[in-house]
């Protein structure tokens, strides 16, 4: 097993933070850094509940927009929050940097049963606990009703007629779907739902393969469309791409549950005529499904407040006060990893938009289709821009896998210039 210990001994890297915890105050507020929707509404509800446990938040760009690079910064120089809000895959570059604390000893019986086994495996590192997971989002089908119903087109429940929908639309020179060249996340999601991994351990050595039989399946997938011209070419959150689904040029959305909310306030005018479905499936008879990105909180090494954050970051993931609050902005549809909130969740979330949808019990069905096992790599940042690099190139030719290849021999060096033990499966 790989351990943070065993890792950074043979990169020979020093911890970045811990210098001066020393002159940290034990009794002031909690600082608190996020970039997650509907955090600001949670921070009031906890502060008007425990005055004489204050948190003060500082909204931060997301980690790979900025947020990475300001953390490592701050712990540096010793001015790290206590508790930071952070991507799951961008865990173990922090566990292994020394930036996270490891939090097994913090962590109760009860909540780790509440947040369930799957959840925890995005958070664990080494064996160890370092961070609490807040979601667990499942990826979803965000689609144009009016315009599947207008020609005749079904909302797909295989990849195979997912296919047969793109080119029945396409026909009528409507995109079903995006494909991002930025989007990493979302190809792996892919990639995770046909059983593939990209990074995995073995004894005290990583392992890397980013062309394993399941990474192949979706590559060729999504390649098959990209060409037969049947998906929409543009990087995600782009003024091209949100133009596109809010003139009804592309009809369809994948995502994870966080983003059902996100598409509400980028395309408003399209209120009512969107609807959520599941992601399609590869064998109906063997449902599975991956996730976009998941959301978890993490105490930073140098805080010397730890059981006051975990008390505050056990609230974030288990209280209906907090998905309550949380919800109530407006601008989060996050599916919490706890259970036990989805109804707090559903009675919160506002479903005008998706015509009156319950959004939460579609994704409950769909949260117990996602399985542990994928693991992110240590840098995930430099691979995810070299995989971003390569998929850049596919107007001029590169295909899927030829960017998965170039990605892999990118990393392999990367990571062995750190000092770790790596090679490939």
């Amino acid at each position: 097993m790989i351990t943070r210990r065993s890792l950074l001994a043979a990169a020979g890297l020093t911890l970045l933070t811990g210098c001066s915890s020393s002159t940290k105050d034990p009794n002031g507020p909690l600082k608190f850094w996020s970039s997650l929707r509907g955090t600001n509404t949670v921070v009031d509800a906890w502060n008007a509940k425990n005055p004489r446990e204050p948190v003060v938040l500082e909204t931060v760009t997301s980690g790979f927009a900025g947020g990475n690079a300001k953390l490592s910064n701050a712990a540096r120089a010793g001015n790290a929050p206590d508790v930071v809000s952070m991507a799951d895959a961008d865990l173990p570059m922090f566990a292994l940097d020394g930036v996270a604390t490891d939090m097994t000893d913090l962590v109760s019986a009860q909540l780790r049963a509440e947040l369930g086994e799957v959840a925890w495996s995005g958070a664990t590192f080494g064996g160890r606990v370092y961070g609490v997971p807040l979601d667990l989002p499942p990826l979803l089908m965000l689609y144009r009703e009016d315009i599947l119903r207008e020609h005749g087109v079904d909302v797909p429940t295989t990849w195979d007629e997912f296919r047969e929908a793109a080119r029945a639309l396409k026909a009528r020179n409507i995109y079903l779907t995006a494909f991002h060249p930025n989007g990493y996340n979302l190809f792996a999601a892919h990639v995770m739902q046909t059983g593939g991994r990209w990074f995995g351990v073995d004894g005290d050595s990583w392992v890397v393969n980013f062309t394993d039989a399941g990474s192949l399946k979706a590559a060729e997938y999504w390649q098959g469309l990209l060409d037969e011209q049947l998906l929409f070419l543009a990087p995600g959150s782009s003024q091209e791409w949100l133009a596109a689904l809010a003139e009804g040029r592309v009809a369809s959305h994948l995502v994870s549950t966080w983003g059902v909310a996100a598409l509400a306030s980028s395309v408003p005018g399209g209120a009512g005529k969107w609807r959520i479905a599941a992601a399609p499936q590869w064998d109906l008879a063997k449902p599975s499904i991956g996730r976009d990105g998941a959301s978890l909180h993490v105490i930073t090494a140098e805080s010397v407040k730890k059981e006051r954050a975990m008390r505050f970051i056990e609230w974030m993931s288990t209280s209906p006060e907090a998905i309550t609050a949380r919800l109530s902005s407006g601008r989060s549809s996050l599916l919490p990893a706890a259970p036990k909130l989805w109804d707090a969740a559903a009675k919160q979330f506002k479903t005008t938009f998706y015509g009156g949808q319950d959004l939460y019990g579609l994704a409950a069905k769909q949260y117990e289709l996602q399985h542990g096992g994928w693991m992110w790599g240590p840098r995930m940042q430099s691979t995810a821009t070299s995989i971003h690099h390569g998929l850049a190139r596919i107007p001029y030719g590169t295909t899927i896998a030829q960017a998965l290849r170039d990605a892999e021999a990118e990393t392999l060096p990367d990571m062995r210039s750190l000092g770790l033990s790596v090679r490939r499966s």
